[in-house]
């Protein structure tokens, strides 16, 4: 996991996480790779994913058809991972030479936010779309303006898992700056998604031996190229009976980040649990 704990918590290009994620795979040397990546149904959301395909599907998936590998997908308001979807995932990306061996198994889980500079600073969680203001991400923003949409309802009681009211910290301008609300329940939402994405595959028995990578990231949807922040990774080893679950990277309690923006506006994010050092659980 060391190539890829340099851009935890920092803002980068969506190619360079993508090329990182290809040389990982090929360092880890597995017979068999797999991907499965979870985006938001945004349109905002088409540069992502081309990134991923572009930088890492392509090069490091087997082809589903001549000359087409493909990571697995769900798309769906909130970029909400799906409860069971890993398994039909690893089951997908079973091969052969995996049965032997081991496979590498990608999650890469993309929350998403707008920013747009302003004399001020960057602000989050607006854009203008088609000539009229409109909100990025629109689900994520539903949570504080009482939206009864089935995938809002179903976000804010993960956002409120764990008997933690992480809706209020959002909410609170003594707690979380006004400007950065929509970013950081961004970054909790991709945090407290990947955490769902292991419990699943840690109840999960593979079809074949695999070392699962997932990883929570959030993209910044800009006027120009999108960039992408990693909130951290999991490593979970299923090569045996037992899943082996390692986690390097920010927490889910988004009263615990703080926000630096470089001379450049360039984004990080650190806390208690992540300030740019190992940290592990």
């Amino acid at each position: 996991m060391t190539p890829l704990q340099v851009f935890i918590g920092t803002e980068s290009e969506l190619h360079v996480v993508g090329s990182a994620l290809r040389r990982f795979a090929e360092e880890l040397g597995a017979p068999a790779v797999g991907a499965y990546h979870v985006t938001c149904s945004d349109e905002l959301e088409r540069e992502c994913e081309e990134a991923f395909q572009r930088w890492f599907a392509q090069a490091a998936l087997p082809d589903l058809k001549p000359h087409r590998p493909a990571p697995f997908r769900s798309v769906n308001l909130g970029a909400r991972y799906e409860w069971g979807a890993i398994r039909v995932a690893e089951e997908h990306y079973a091969t052969p030479a995996s049965r032997k061996t081991f496979k590498l198994l990608v999650v890469k889980i993309n929350s998403h936010v707008a920013v747009r500079p302003t004399p001020e600073g960057p602000k989050y969680g607006l854009l203008d779309r088609y000539g009229c203001e409109s909100a990025g991400c629109g689900a994520l923003t539903g949570l504080f303006e009482g939206s009864s949409l089935p995938a809002v309802v179903e976000l804010r009681r993960l956002f409120r898992s764990g008997d933690e009211d992480r809706m209020a910290a959002l909410a609170d301008p003594n707690v979380v700056d006004p400007h950065c609300r929509a970013l950081l329940a961004a970054v909790t939402c991709a945090r407290l998604q990947a955490h769902r994405a292991v419990l699943d595959i840690q109840e999960y028995q593979p079809v074949t031996p695999t070392v699962y990578l997932v990883l929570p990231c959030v993209t910044l949807n800009r006027t120009g190229a999108d960039t992408e922040l990693v909130v951290g990774q999991y490593g979970i080893d299923h090569t045996e009976d037992i899943a082996k679950v390692k986690y390097r990277g920010l927490g889910d309690d988004p009263a615990d980040y703080r926000v630096n923006h470089d001379d450049r506006d360039r984004l990080s994010i650190e806390d208690e649990q992540w300030s740019g050092t190992a940290s592990e659980g």
